[in-house]
């Protein structure tokens, strides 16, 4: 009886223990007869922009010794994505679990993409359609280039700014996306010029029109000044924008000239036909016309384009100015400094001169080349240090910016930043091109910190992209993670030592790997089971060639160099720079970089085998270098940058080293110091300090505000009075402010015998200019005034009428209301009918606004010098009245 219990125990043992999957008894090696090879597998895309991704069988079919056929798991060595391996036929070899046998799989990479150009969609106006690229070029691994067909999604151009407009292509196994800039730009116009024709009846405009808006209409408007009549004519722009057109045939007059599209208009030109009669006109008519053409010249505050002079029939223009930087013909050249230009511009007819002066016209700095402009441009771009959002390039009208990366996976061409699990470093490069120039801006070292993430998500990221192929016939060196500790452990230390040191022996040897990695407290582990390590091959030789093969020297040497040991064998080290690298490896770094080769020979049993590293890089020694560098940036002191009201002084040296200095709001202090006060608010800036020597340059930062200048509101505001309205004609008197911004105002007529300072204006019958000086403690800014040849009589009597009817509109202005009514007439008094007010212009529309006879008021934070401007009836220029309008 114990007999048969103890066989029938004996078979439900050995029948249980071979229905176990992949047992030790269907592991070994006489289990698997035969493994079939994978069906041989072409790959495209490559790495980055592949549909469908390379992928490793996980399993191969064998025949089992039993007949049966089976599938079982395994390891493959690595397939290789490099240039030389390309449309070449690789033979990987895999570790089939369970057996020694090995599978073999024939893989072949074809030529693959690497990096694209990204499309560019030039700037348009306004409900425009974009010209949108139609092709996307595609970098290959091997050199060549492709292209491939675009699709673009939606783009709208309704409004103005900035627009992002996604593509998309692909072809076999690759597909690309990403997004662009599309730039929707507001209608430009260009001063154009006028001519008058030599029929003496028309007037012809030379200009450009740049991004217009689509379905817009453009004029040239010739309005005639008497009458206000306006004649239009049509204007149809060449596709770069250019345009010469010419008027209908117009009456002799004179007429406000201008050109218009949409809303925007440029500033009117007065343009005088007269027939047949010019060689006729009288003195008075010439110097009328002289007036009226120089009146009506577009000059700035401050100056940045040329002074366009209109032109007429028998009339030359000409500039006196005190500095070169305005020639005679009104060319403007804006150089390195600031400049106030004092000039007086000359209209001439026959021997008839008129003329008028221009006092303290800021002609400002600028580049004068296309390098200096870039320059200008790339000293603005500041990148965040550490980064960890996408760059955004600004946009210039003729610029093309991009970015060079030394790692585009990180940071892309376009700026987009790619955030992985460890902190990358990169070398970046801003690079501007207009036309054939093309400046760079380099941004060393920039730091893009991992991405935030849990740390049970890092490890298993960390270990999903680890391998370690089999066969192993070298060092096991596990990649380092951020905080974390990684271990190895080993099943067999004879073979794999937990270092992960190889020792390849006479027989082929299976072993286990377990890599443990912990994080913050979490632990995890990933097994690498049987992977092969085959013997040595070729004795002697065999082992100096597995030693060489192992040996990892790398560049940049900062360390120094202790080679491995050799068992049984020996091995030395010969420098071909013993001051820089001696032959017992011992680094020695100096104060510039140096280059070096390292030659190692290895001896056993009688072979000796040799292996060079060459061009090794042995860096300077940054630590001093780097010390001596914060000396001289901690030596500099620039005293209290808060609420500047005054240029300051920038030091070009430090303890013997050059500084240069660039500034990230230019508009508010300069590179060289100089500074720009708002009108309104303070200003924030940073100047950033930059100490260079032997390649190494340390950076440092200033931080301060520049202090509003409520004193420029004068300046301001007289300078839109003057472009608004040209020339002012006082009717009756006018109630001067006193004071500004908390600042007395001075008042100064040029002819008291018109008007006096005071404001009191003198009756005359001829009408004579002159001009009106307001000061206030920092600035003179001129009015350009004329009389108004007033009929006296019964009109005359109803002059008295015409200060006292806006005392209302005056007092809402300088008090606190947000509106007022604007009168509509005057007079009805000594049995004459009531006069009309036909209509109300303000030379601050932005802030009181005129709409019919209603103002509505809007105040900031200053006060401001403002001028009505009304059209009476019986009075042929419009009648100005200068108030102040008070701050909130």
């Amino acid at each position: 009886m114990k007999k048969v219990v103890a066989l029938f125990l004996c078979f439900f043992l050995l029948v249980g223990f071979t229905i176990v999957p992949e047992s030790g008894v269907e592991a070994s090696s006489s289990s698997v007869q035969h493994v079939f090879s994978p069906k041989s597998y072409t790959h495209y895309g490559g790495t980055t922009y592949a549909v469908k991704k390379f992928t490793y069988p996980k399993t191969v079919k064998v025949r089992l010794s039993n007949g049966q056929y089976a599938y079982r798991s395994v390891k493959w060595s690595k397939v290789s994505f490099q240039k030389a391996y390309l449309n070449r036929t690789q033979r990987l070899v895999g570790t089939v679990h369970g057996t020694s046998k090995k599978a073999v799989w024939s893989v072949r990479i074809k030529n693959y993409p690497v990096r694209i150009t990204t499309p560019v969609i030039r700037s348009v106006g306004k409900k425009q359609i974009p010209s949108m690229p139609k092709l996307l070029t595609a970098h290959f691994a091997n050199g060549q280039r492709s292209t491939y067909k675009l699709t673009w999604g939606p783009r709208s151009t309704n409004t103005i700014g900035t627009k992002y407009v996604s593509y998309r292509a692909s072809g076999l196994n690759v597909a690309f996306s990403g997004k662009v800039k599309l730039n929707v730009r507001d209608v430009m116009l260009t001063q154009p010029v006028f001519t008058i024709l030599t029929n003496n009846e028309q007037i012809q405009a030379v200009g450009k029109i740049h991004y217009p808006e689509k379905g817009i209409r453009h004029y040239l408007i010739a309005e005639n000044r008497e009458t206000k009549k306006q004649y239009k004519k049509n204007i149809y722009p060449n596709r770069d924008g250019s345009y010469k057109v010419a008027s209908l045939p117009l009456k002799p007059a004179s007429y406000n000239v201008y050109v218009q599209s949409g809303v925007k208009r440029t500033s009117p030109v007065v343009v005088t036909l007269k027939g047949g009669q010019v060689p006729g006109d009288s003195e008075s008519d010439i110097r009328n016309l002289l007036k009226g053409l120089l009146l009506n010249i577009q000059v700035t505050n401050p100056l940045l384009n040329d002074i366009v002079f209109p032109r007429i029939d028998g009339v030359t223009f000409s500039i006196d100015s005190n500095k070169s930087a305005l020639s005679s013909a009104g060319k403007v050249t804006r150089g390195t400094n600031d400049e106030l230009v004092t000039f007086t511009i000359q209209a001439k007819r026959g021997d008839i001169t008129e003329s008028i002066t221009y006092n303290n016209i800021l002609i400002p700095k600028r580049s004068q080349t296309d390098e200096e402009e870039l320059d200008l441009w790339l000293n603005s771009i500041q990148i965040d240090n550490p980064l960890t959002k996408n760059i955004d390039l600004p946009t210039y009208p003729g610029v093309v910016f991009s970015i060079d990366s030394s790692n585009p996976a990180v940071v892309s061409s376009s700026g987009v930043v790619t955030r992985g699990d460890q902190d990358v470093y990169v070398n970046l490069t801003v690079r501007a091109t207009k036309g054939s120039v093309t400046r760079t801006k380099s941004f060393p070292n920039i730091l893009v910190p991992k991405k935030d993430a849990s740390a049970e998500s890092l490890i298993d990221d960390y270990l999903n992209r680890l391998v370690i192929s089999s066969p192993v016939t070298t060092n096991i060196t596990l990649p380092p993670l951020a905080g974390a500790t990684v271990t190895l452990t080993s099943s067999n230390q004879a073979v794999i030592t937990n270092g992960g040191v190889v020792t390849r022996g006479m027989t082929d040897q299976s072993v286990s790997l377990v890599v443990t990695v912990t994080k913050d407290g979490v632990t995890k582990t990933k097994i690498f089971l049987g992977l092969l390590v085959p013997k040595k091959e070729g004795g002697a030789e065999g082992e100096v060639d597995d030693y060489l093969a192992a040996l990892s020297i790398t560049s940049p040497l900062t360390a120094n160099i202790v080679l491995p040991p050799f068992t049984g064998g020996t091995a030395t080290l010969s420098s071909s720079n013993q001051a820089v690298v001696s032959n017992s490896g011992v680094v020695t770094r100096g104060t510039t970089d140096q280059t070096v080769s390292i030659t190692v020979n290895a001896t056993k049993d009688g072979v000796t085998k040799s292996r060079t590293f060459s061009n090794l890089l042995v860096p300077k020694d940054d630590a001093l270098l780097t010390a001596e560098l914060d000396a001289a940036l901690n030596a500099i002191n620039l005293g209290n940058l808060i609420n500047l009201s005054t240029n300051i002084s920038l030091p070009s040296a430090s303890n013997g080293i050059n500084v240069s200095w660039s500034s990230n709001q230019p508009g508010v202090i300069s590179n060289t110091g100089v500074i720009q006060q708002d009108p309104t608010d303070a200003k924030s800036f940073i100047l950033t300090a930059s100490v260079t020597k032997n390649g190494l340059t340390r950076t440092k930062t200033f931080s301060g505000s520049v202090a509003a200048n409520v004193q420029l509101v004068l300046a301001d505001d007289v300078t839109k009075v003057k472009s608004s309205f040209g020339t002012l004609y006082p009717v009756f008197d006018l109630s001067l402010p006193t004071s500004l911004n908390g600042t007395p105002l001075t008042w100064t007529s040029s002819n008291p015998a018109l008007m006096t300072s005071t404001g009191d204006v003198r009756e005359n019958d001829v009408v004579t200019p002159f001009t009106l000086t307001v000061s206030n403690a920092s600035t003179n800014q001129i009015i350009n005034m004329s009389t108004q040849d007033v009929d006296t009589g019964l009109l005359g009597g109803l002059l008295d009428t015409l200060g006292a009817i806006v005392n209302p509109v005056v007092n809402a202005l300088g008090g606190n209301s947000q509106s007022a009514t604007l009168p509509s007439e005057y007079g009805g008094l000594l049995g004459i009918g009531a006069k009309s007010i036909t209509n109300w212009e303000s030379s601050h529309p932005d802030l009181v606004t005129i709409q019919g006879y209603n103002v509505t008021i809007k105040r900031d934070q200053q006060d401001h010098l403002v001028v009505l401007r009304a059209k009476y009836q019986g009075i042929n220029q419009p009648i100005p009245i200068i108030v102040k309008l008070s701050k909130q």
